[in-house]
């Protein structure tokens, strides 16, 4: 009877594990959207077509010293000057111990449903292991990048609350689950929409 118990109770703790949403820290919860807003920069070179704004420095999580895993993610936007056109992009930096890892693609939800899409950028970090050669485990980091619309921007920013999941596919089998809070694409949006109000008024 114990036996039975302990199998039902399981099962019913499958799907709750298997949907839990990504954490994220106290400290990123609290912030407002306005507060993404004001704290989105802005690199706008007169030199240049696009001009891109960053929530980078808007909150970061950093690397603890003693700790090998770590991650963090923003979001980017680039501006196009003379049409307003704009391309949104999730990007994470990645810091683990082991091989190198081989991420291809990321899969979110959107408007659309589940969407499976490939990096735009999937680099890794001046990391000196050589891994490739030798096949030793050691502290490496990678910068993974990928383009969302802005209709899944926008669906983001208007979730109630819920962290906007997405999940890195690697091909040793190292995937990565990890979010965005919607008050983050809504400060960017904010802050993308006031641009582009200017430019246009310009």
């Amino acid at each position: 009877m114990h036996k039975i118990i302990l199998a039902a109770l399981m099962t019913a703790a499958i799907p709750a594990v298997a949907n839990a949403g990504a954490s994220h820290p106290r400290s990123l919860l609290a912030m407002s959207p306005a507060a993404f807003a004001q704290a989105t920069t802005l690199n706008d070179d007169r030199l240049e077509s696009h001009a891109t704004l960053s929530t980078e420095k808007a909150h970061r999580e950093g690397w603890k010293l003693l700790k090998p895993y770590g991650h963090d993610n923003h979001l980017r936007a680039i501006v196009d000057k003379r049409t307003g056109a704009t391309t949104y992009e999730v990007r994470q930096s990645l810091r683990y111990w082991g091989l190198q890892r081989d991420y291809t693609d990321a899969h979110y939800v959107g408007p659309d449903g589940l969407q499976k899409v490939a990096l735009s950028e999937a680099r890794h970090g001046a990391d000196v292991c050589p891994t490739t050669e030798n096949n030793l485990e050691c502290p490496l980091s990678k910068t993974i990048a990928f383009q969302v619309d802005e209709a899944t921007m926008r669906q983001i920013a208007a979730s109630d609350g819920q962290s906007w999941d997405f999940k890195l596919k690697d091909q040793t089998g190292h995937d990565i689950r990890t979010g965005i809070v919607p008050a983050e694409a809504a400060g960017l949006l904010q802050a993308v929409d006031g641009y582009r109000s200017r430019i246009t008024a310009s």
